[in-house]
């Protein structure tokens, strides 16, 4: 039984997931008609939640094998042949028994090592990949198991400009070679760095070049967000006053983390009714309890990096940092440095860029800096 129906992590079923329609139906459009899609989205916006919610569709779930990989994590191509395998042998079998039959059948000459979670009965899968050719192979038959399956598969690849920091050569051709090769399979790619991913898909010069539908992900109206929240808390009983829920959305930027982990905290005090004064209650003690990792940053950081992070977030976000009533509001220093700073805060993932304007990626953390001298 879920206690707290805003969830931090995980789907659970599309009782608890805020709207998105649009977005699913066009995903499902694309898998039903052959299409490959990509999915395009800030961190925490709530790109993996959809991605579930259209894998757990009936629709889907009926005619598909549904298989999420996430790799984040990978740092070459062996690391992509381990996560790939784990996710593809889980699905495509449900027991042990044929899951090892499988990996003897397609991996054999790798002599990987399984075993399996006793809870759970999910192989983990250890290939022993020495070099790249390898790799290579490994990830051929990997493809090959997904293609042979009695049912068509749809392989949502998470995090997948992860492929653009690898140090072997043309990795990017090698996937697609494998790729548009696969007549029964669907694949949605998604990630969190919008220019990587456009980059990889929107370049004349590139192997992926307009092979997917793309898709952007937007933020969630603030009606509509707005209907859910109400609706979480008079389910349990509880009211919230549409002030209170109107100052959330602004306070966290409609951001899908920082909005389900505000009404999170505000859920678990148990109020019964919940008041616009309540929100500011709540998101002190946030701000307090997170500060040690805030001044963490400001460690790590040089004093202009910080200075400038700082001054974003005390503007609510800028469209030229360089500006001249900007720098000399701040303090900031000179052009040279300032661009200079952009671009380290921009590799960091503290600032991203939205509709022509900087902001400090952290939704707390930007309200944190606010309140600095």
């Amino acid at each position: 039984m879920i206690k707290n129906p805003f969830l931090l992590k995980g789907y659970v079923s599309a009782e608890y997931f805020c709207n998105r329609e649009i977005e699913t139906d066009k995903m499902i459009s694309a898998i039903e008609n052959s299409r490959d899609l990509t999915l395009i989205s800030p961190r925490r916006l709530g790109k993996t939640g959809l991605i579930y919610h259209v894998l757990n569709q009936e629709n889907i779930k009926n005619k598909y094998v549904p298989i999420y990989c996430d790799i984040y994590q990978t740092s070459n191509l062996a690391d992509f042949a381990k996560v790939l395998s784990n996710a593809v042998f889980n699905q495509i079998e449900k027991t042990p028994e044929k899951i090892l039959k499988k990996i003897k059948q397609f991996l054999s000459n790798l002599s990987p090592s399984v075993s399996f979670n006793p809870l759970t009965l999910q192989a983990e899968i250890d290939l022993k990949i020495r070099n790249v050719k390898e790799a290579e192979n490994s990830i051929q038959q990997i493809f090959s198991l997904i293609e042979k399956s009695k049912k068509p598969v749809v392989l949502a690849i998470d995090e997948f400009q992860q492929i653009t920091r690898y140090p072997e050569q043309n990795v990017e051709a090698l996937l697609r070679t494998h790729i548009q090769q696969m007549t029964d399979t669907r694949i949605v790619f998604s990630g969190s760095s919008k220019h990587l991913l456009s980059a990889i898909f929107s370049d004349y010069n590139r192997p992926f070049y307009h092979s997917t539908q793309l898709l952007t992900l937007p933020k969630i109206s603030k009606n509509d967000y707005s209907k859910f929240i109400s609706t979480k808390f008079g389910d349990a009983k509880r009211s919230i006053d549409d002030e209170a829920i109107s100052h959330i959305l602004d306070l966290t930027r409609i951001h899908t983390y920082y909005v389900q982990y505000f009404c999170n905290r505000l859920f678990e005090s148990k109020k019964r009714n919940i008041t616009k004064e309540d929100p500011d209650k709540t998101l002190l003690d946030i701000l307090v309890e997170n500060e040690e990792y805030y001044y963490t940053y400001r460690n790590l950081l040089t004093g202009q990096q910080f200075s400038l992070l700082k001054a974003i977030g005390k503007e609510d976000g800028i469209e030229k940092p360089s500006s001249k009533d900007f720098m000399q509001k701040y303090q900031l220093g000179t052009t040279s440095t300032i661009n200079s700073a952009i671009k380290s805060l921009l590799s960091k993932d503290l600032i991203f860029k939205e509709d022509n304007k900087y902001l400090v990626y952290d939704v707390f953390f930007s309200l944190w800096l606010k309140l600095l001298n």
